[in-house]
């Protein structure tokens, strides 16, 4: 998963040296935070990766780490995005709800004295979305489109990053 992300990192900052100058300074800082972001995210999932599930303080980890995802993924909804790539506004937006939503119910699931098979599905399902609408946005990053996106025609502002598959 980390080189996916490195990777998508390397070739979203080769398509930025290629731009104009006029607006070379806003999208060197959104370049900033997105490395900042998809380099946080991918050390949160790869200390989620080694929690080990046995443990006495498992859950406890796993729920910091989680905690610490939805606040990167709520940084991500709150960056200035250049108008060059404003189709992914609205997916951050989407991504940092669904992650919020997965803590929210992940923190419920274990808050008992017994593990809510139903609510942790519930949680990892919001999870699952919150990750795919990331990898939406590094590959429209990359200047493609998703596969399974639908784009409008008309002025060239309208665009549907997603669509939820039943």
């Amino acid at each position: 998963m980390l080189k996916r992300y490195t990777l998508l990192v390397t070739l979203f900052v080769s398509m930025l040296m290629f731009t104009g100058c006029g607006e070379k300074e806003e999208l060197t800082v959104f370049e900033e935070q997105m490395k900042s972001f998809y380099t946080e995210v991918s050390e949160i999932e790869n200390a989620i990766a080694e929690i080990e599930a046995s443990s006495e303080n498992a859950v406890d980890t796993l729920m910091i780490n989680m905690e610490e995802m939805s606040a990167c993924f709520q940084n991500l909804a709150n960056i200035d995005v250049p108008m060059e790539f404003i189709s992914i506004e609205e997916l951050a937006d989407d991504a940092s709800a669904y992650m919020d939503e997965a803590v929210r119910l992940y923190s419920e699931a274990y808050e008992e004295d017994y593990v809510s098979d139903a609510l942790v599905q519930a949680a990892t399902e919001n999870y699952e979305s919150a990750m795919k609408r990331i990898n939406y946005i590094a590959i429209l990053l990359q200047g493609e489109i998703p596969e399974g996106a639908v784009v409008v025609e008309g002025d060239g502002n309208e665009f549907e990053p997603y669509s939820e598959e039943e």
